[in-house]
């Protein structure tokens, strides 16, 4: 594995500039998504009893709350991403797949400024992913894996 002290630089300055600062204009935004989101789910559960969040009675009164607090978790994973990503620029490792370590594409940093994985690698974690949340005690759920997309119940 080459390592970052040996690279030549991935990008022209300008090109890593470009990026860096669409990197920092998405942390700007998901960090203003997660603040709200934070006040949102306090608000919502300074009314409430959190004994009662999941209350089996009525599910409905607690949907605010519970709908914020899941998009507020995906909002700082967002944010924990673009962190990285920043942090792999100062390393000089940005723009290289953490799994292969194959230069990732142009096109696909400025689409995905905070993607860490080339296009093959992306695939093959997400199916490894999607393999490994469809399985419960060592068995697929139903209606979900290989056999399911063939068709097959």
């Amino acid at each position: 594995m080459v390592t970052a002290t040996t690279r030549e630089a991935r990008f022209a300055p300008r090109t890593l500039a470009a990026l860096t600062d669409r990197l920092l204009a998405r942390r700007a935004s998901e960090a203003g998504c997660a603040d709200a989101l934070r006040t949102e789910v306090a608000d919502a559960l300074s009314h409430r009893d959190r004994s009662d969040l999941f209350d089996q009675e009525d599910p409905s009164a607690d949907s605010d709350a519970t709908t914020a607090l899941m998009l507020a978790e995906w909002v700082e994973r967002r944010l924990w991403e673009v962190d990285q990503a920043l942090a792999r620029v100062d390393a000089g490792t940005y723009g290289y797949c953490i799994d292969c370590d194959g230069p990732i594409p142009l096109e696909r940093l400025r689409a995905l400024p905070a993607t860490s994985r080339c296009l093959g690698c992306s695939h093959q974690f997400a199916n490894r992913d999607r393999l490994r949340t469809n399985k419960v005690g060592g068995r697929s759920l139903p209606g979900f894996g290989p056999a399911a997309r063939r068709g097959e119940r």
